[in-house]
This record gives C-alpha cells, sequence and structure tokens, in this order.
C-alpha cells in the first residue's frame, strides 16, 4: 500500500510539472498570435529593496509577504492531500510559514527571466522548525520518504517538455551541505542540499543563488531556455509524519553587473 501510495506521489509531480510547461507554452503562444510589444513582454525591472546580497541585483520580484493577502500571486499545487501556508508575523516581522501533516502541496509563480543572455539570480530566507522524521539515511535521490522540510524551485521549461530543467535547493537533515543529486521523479530536476541539521535558537538564514553558475555545475552546461517559474514546497507525505518551516524575501532578478 505505501509503494503504491509512493509510485502515485511521483506520478502527481510529474503530472503537475508538465501541466506547468503546457500552461507557460501555450502563454507564450498567445503573446506571440497577438504581436505583443517587447515591452510588454519584458518584466519590469526597478532596484531592488535594500538588503545585504553578495550581488548587486535589479529585482525583476520581490516577494516580503508583509501583508495579509500576499500569497494570492501565487498559485498552489496538490500532491497529496494540503500543506497550510499562512502568513504569519512575529516580533514586528511577517513571513510565510508552512506545516505539512503527512501532506505534500507546491506554491509556484509564473515569471518568465532570460536565462540564455543574462546572470539570474534568486536569494530568500528560510528557516526550519520541524523536520519529517525518517527511519532510514537520508539521501537526495532517495525514491521511498522522499521529504525535506524546505525546498526551492527554478523552472526551465521547454517547447519539448522532456527536455524541461529545474534546480531545486532543500534544506535536508542529515545530508553534507553542498551535495548534489538527481530526482527520483526526473532525471532532469537536479537538487543540491544548501543546509543540513536544525538551526540554533531558531535562527533564520538567507541564501543567494548565482542560477547560471548553479545550472552549470549541476547539468555541466549553460541553461538552454528561459526561467518559467519559481516554486517553494514544505512536503511530508512519503514518510506520514510532519514537517514545519517559514519563508520570506524571495526575490528574483539579474545581477546587474554581468561580468562580476
Amino acid at each position: 500500500m505505501k509503494q503504491a501510495q509512493s509510485i502515485w506521489s511521483k506520478v502527481a509531480r510529474l503530472l503537475f510539472l508538465l501541466l506547468l510547461l503546457v500552461i507557460l507554452f501555450a502563454a507564450a503562444i498567445f503573446l506571440d498570435r497577438y504581436n505583443l510589444s517587447a515591452k510588454k513582454k519584458e518584466v519590469k525591472i526597478k532596484e531592488a529593496p535594500p538588503a545585504i546580497l553578495k550581488y548587486k541585483t535589479l529585482t525583476a520580484k520581490f516577494f516580503p509577504f508583509s501583508e495579509e493577502n500576499s500569497l494570492k500571486e501565487w498559485e498552489e499545487k496538490i500532491f497529496k492531500d494540503r500543506v497550510v501556508y499562512r502568513i504569519e508575523r512575529s516580533e514586528g516581522s511577517s513571513y510565510v510559514r508552512a506545516n505539512s501533516k503527512a501532506a505534500a502541496s507546491a506554491l509556484y509563480y509564473k515569471i518568465k527571466l532570460d536565462a540564455k543572455n543574462k546572470r539570474p539570480v534568486i536569494s530568500w530566507k528560510w528557516r526550519v522548525e520541524k523536520f519529517p522524521d525518517k527511519t532510514i539515511p537520508e539521501r537526495l535521490e532517495a525514491d521511498t520518504e522522499n521529504d525535506f522540510a524546505a525546498h526551492v524551485y527554478v523552472i526551465f521549461p521547454a517547447m519539448f517538455f522532456t527536455n524541461s530543467k529545474v534546480l531545486e535547493y532543500v534544506w535536508a537533515e542529515d545530508i553534507p551541505v553542498g551535495s548534489i543529486g538527481t530526482s527520483p521523479y526526473s532525471r532532469n530536476i537536479k537538487l543540491m542540499a544548501l543546509r543540513a541539521g536544525p538551526a540554533k535558537e531558531g535562527r533564520w538564514f538567507d541564501e543567494e543563488r548565482d542560477i547560471e553558475a548553479d545550472y552549470m555545475r549541476m547539468f555541466g552546461r549553460a541553461p538552454e531556455y528561459d526561467i518559467g517559474a519559481i516554486a517553494f514546497m514544505t512536503n511530508a507525505e512519503h514518510t506520514g509524519t510532519t514537517a514545519d518551516a517559514m519563508y520570506d524575501n524571495i526575490r528574483i532578478g539579474y545581477r546587474e553587473n554581468e561580468s562580476q
């Protein structure tokens, strides 16, 4: 029974990726058919809000999650039951709290960014309160108990769905930081462990990733397609346990000085 549920969970995730790619491709065809101007197609760039970042970045989209309705811009895909995503406030700050009880659902945001000619950068902050309980050694490529407290995704859709690529960053419990693996769901999904283990005293961690550099490291070549969406998720459906994490200040844009 558990094996059947795991198989169906894998199928559901693959179908979700295919559906998302269909939507993105259909939108691109619509824009071209009606000859919308290049100005309308381009993502509006504005100066990045103040932050301590390694790269000077022009922000295409920034999510501070400061309002109660901040999640309305995000769409949800349910794989198995529903993760509770809500805006929470504490000590003068606000963020998204994700609580999974044997559930898996992702929030995703569709955005088009040039990854072939520019240097896209994604940054965010996160914190883990509770890791899913596992009975086997934790691995990025495990086809059972493939649960992580926190994931952030960058999706590169292609005209032919089988060529699409995904970068998946995870906060693991026991996997060494910097480890890279291939998802059990698809060889075109590459994972990287950015954090491992519990944070002391509920500390938040800031992340900033040079998407092209990570893509080259994980796939062995430069991106062939543009970015079509970003996503984040907390899941615990395979272990049937619970996971709890927070996300904040998700920002995506371009490195201002591309020669860096």
